[in-house]
């Protein structure tokens, strides 16, 4: 039986390297202890969520469906997130299903998307297992202490996780350019916002077949808005005042180093916060090397403000008009959102802008070699 769950605009979708829809078919052999109990798949068809079931018989089960772009789907004996489950590719044509007993250890192959999926989620899916099965434990805890203190080791564990799933994909694209599985990988470790600095090195070694795909080209649009009008620009110079009322020109700071970073941020913005430490790291190793930061706060609290860069430790200059999104330097630099960051040369040239965590610190680490 099918059952479409909901139909919802979504801000990542999988787009075929195909115009046409195709058929699937996931013929699977399982261990007879599982007769009589239901095998789900979980997958996407455009922005439709889509779950289909069937009872196995005889140790076999088989799911047909129709797509009209090859995706990521997830066999499971309860649910998506929980219990005996496995990902698998889905694009047309038949994917085997072989275990003797759990789907978790199931061997897959069948269609070319397939078995490379499989290369790739041989490393992926200890770590995604990890994760969510984290997520599911905290789902389940009852409120109190233990599950305040469980979530901050959860959050921890989260930023390492993501980070490693980004570098293997990264390396996974490169070992495998003409594979539309790199595309729908790398788009989906670009998050949807999406990173230029991160992302477009390794789009670029995509072969031009898989660019062209519908995907690929909405991944280059995307990209192409992430890389900014700024970058290749020269900088807008503004005058605005230190925490101890001083005035200070981003001139000032720029002719004194080789690189300036004009961060954006607020006191009261967390994913700001979060990243400062980045920020931080970078500034230390760099910061002999003639790099610096100047950052801008979006505050309309001075004590807020004040607070705030001591306790993260932000020991590079800084300035706010305290107007809060009414601040005139963002407005110069078409601010909308924060965190945002604009990296200057020493010439006054937008080198790079919304730079992230380790991104940031590589790409001024490549700039000083």
């Amino acid at each position: 039986m099918k059952i479409i769950i909901t139909a919802v605009a979504l801000l990542l979708g999988a787009y075929s390297a195909f115009s046409q829809s195709s058929q699937f078919r996931v013929k699977g052999k399982i261990g007879k202890a599982n007769n009589g109990k239901y095998v789900k798949l979980y997958y996407q068809r455009d922005t439709v969520k889509v779950v289909d079931s069937v009872l196995v018989t005889g140790g076999t089960f088989v799911l047909r469906g129709q797509l009209t772009d090859p995706t990521l789907g997830h066999l499971s004996m309860d649910n998506m997130e929980s219990g005996d489950r496995i990902d698998l590719f889905l694009a047309g044509g038949t994917v085997h299903v072989e275990t003797k007993d759990s789907l978790s250890y199931a061997r897959i192959y069948g269609t070319a998307f397939t078995e490379a999926h499989e290369k790739l989620a041989q490393k992926l899916r200890p770590a995604d297992r990890k994760v969510i099965d984290g997520f599911v434990r905290f789902k389940n805890m009852p409120e109190g202490e233990e599950k305040k203190a469980y979530v901050t080791e959860l959050l921890a564990g989260l930023d390492q996780y993501t980070r490693f799933k980004r570098e293997v994909v990264h390396q996974f694209v490169v070992e495998n350019p003409g594979s539309y599985v790199s595309l729908y990988h790398l788009n989906q470790v670009a998050g949807g916002n999406v990173n230029y600095e991160t992302t477009y090195p390794y789009y670029d070694k995509l072969s031009t077949e898989v660019k062209n795909s519908a995907l690929g080209k909405h991944l280059g649009d995307r990209l192409s808005a992430a890389k900014g009008i700024l970058t290749g620009q020269l900088y807008k110079d503004f005058v605005s005042t230190t925490p101890d009322g001083q005035e200070l020109s981003l001139k000032e700071v720029i002719v004194k180093n080789k690189y300036t970073l004009l961060d954006f941020w607020a006191s009261w913005c967390g994913p700001c916060r979060k990243e400062n430490p980045h920020v931080v790291d970078t500034y230390e190793a760099f910061k002999k090397q003639g790099f610096t930061v100047l950052s801008v706060s979006l505050d309309d609290d001075k004590t807020r403000w004040t607070e705030a860069i001591n306790k993260d430790g932000m020991p590079w200059y800084h300035v706010s008009s305290l107007k809060g999104w009414k601040e005139p330097a963002a407005a110069l630099y078409g601010v909308r959102a924060i965190p945002q960051n604009v990296l200057i040369d020493s010439q006054g040239k937008i080198v790079a802008t919304n730079l992230r965590g380790e991104t940031l610190f590589n790409k001024v680490q490549s700039l000083l070699k």
